[in-house]
């Protein structure tokens, strides 16, 4: 299966990972008058826009630069992108770390909408989207090839699996009648995200010489330095994918729960859209697979973009990480568990075993 390129830029994420393609080509004159440019252009669309510092001269007399859109996209047009694996990671990792569906989109995730920016991304999609290393983006869950990974001292509950998808689903249905009484027109939200109970195991493939994907791949991540990885031997049983917006669509129609009222203002907020929400019920599906895994092609064109259900209704995939997998049956240890640490004397700054 090959990447779409027209898919990847309708995504927010797909789309942010062009950009950073392009901005993680060096230090050379061209990228840095792309990031200027970009940096500027991208101001008037933010709506946390922060200080301006003036470091030289009088700081009252300091103009904003005025840089348009068009302006931005031609500074991105000068820089010729080489597309590698060291790129992609890079650039693959700040678009998800940049992820935030509880705000209004960033300044940047909006002026990659405006038509002259996201013409100037179109060659750096198709690029992308032919080279080879990225091949992975699109396979299905590596099942022999998994691990978990444990920030601080946080760990999986000792409550049944089963238990778990209860409790998840009436605290739903809960939040979601208190917010459609108690708060009813308010603008005010539940939970943001529309992963599966978080306190279900999850894990995500091995590369590198046994380093997971959940070590870099982190939205709104919190600058940890340490983890524990632990390799697990995974459930047998059908694994539902996840690869684009139309299979999550697909799960949101077979399984619908409904979370208009809880969700309402943060996706609305984030997205531009009002009206009806749906998300998968995860205590239904748990009843016809063993677990659900999103491919990072899947993260791409789907995370934080309105996905139309039809009959008024839409949903959006918020706070998963690409390729991850939520797992409904239980998941052992295959290895002893090991200490993983970024190694920030490195000049990759790349995580390592302890």
């Amino acid at each position: 299966m090959t990447l779409d390129p027209s898919a990847l830029l309708a995504g927010p994420r797909g789309r942010r990972l062009c950009l950073e393609v392009l901005l993680a080509q060096g230090d050379g004159p061209a990228v840095q008058r792309a990031a200027w440019a970009v940096s500027w252009a991208a101001r008037p669309f933010d709506e946390h826009r922060g200080t301006v510092i003036a470091f030289a001269g009088d700081a009252t007399s300091f103009v904003e630069p005025e840089v348009s859109p068009a302006e931005a996209a031609i500074a991105l047009g000068a820089v010729r992108p080489h597309i590698d694996p060291a790129v992609l990671d890079t650039a693959l990792a700040v678009a998800v770390d940049l992820a935030a569906y509880w705000q209004p989109p960033s300044g940047e995730d909006v002026l990659v909408t405006t038509e002259e920016v996201l013409a100037a991304l179109e060659p750096v999609a198709e690029s992308v989207s032919r080279d080879p290393s990225i091949s992975w983006w699109t396979e299905p869950v590596a099942r022999a090839a998994q691990a978990c990974v444990f920030w601080e001292s946080k760990r999986s509950s000792e409550e049944p699996l089963r238990a778990r998808l209860s409790r998840w689903r009436a605290s739903m249905e809960a939040e979601e009648t208190q917010f459609a009484t108690e708060y009813a027109g308010q603008d005010v939200s539940g939970v943001w995200w529309s992963t599966p109970p978080q306190d279900l195991p999850r894990s995500t493939r091995a590369r590198r010489g046994g380093e997971p994907l959940g070590l870099t791949l982190v939205e709104d991540s919190f600058g940890w330095e340490t983890a524990r990885v632990q390799p697990v031997r995974v459930p047998e049983g059908e694994v539902i994918e996840i690869d684009g917006p139309e299979a999550w669509a697909r799960l949101c129609r077979r399984h619908p729960l409904v979370v208009t009222a809880s969700r309402r203002y943060v996706w609305e907020m984030t997205t531009g859209r009002v009206g009806d929400w749906v998300q998968p019920d995860w205590a239904a599906v748990a009843d016809e697979a063993v677990g659900v895994h999103l491919t990072v092609a899947g993260y791409l064109t789907t995370a934080g973009r309105v996905v139309d259900l039809g009959d008024g209704g839409a949903s959006l995939l918020a706070g998963w990480g690409p390729d991850e997998t939520f797992w409904f049956d239980t998941v052992v240890p295959s290895r002893s568990e090991e200490t993983w640490s970024v190694d920030r004397g490195a000049s990759d700054g790349r995580w390592r075993r302890a």
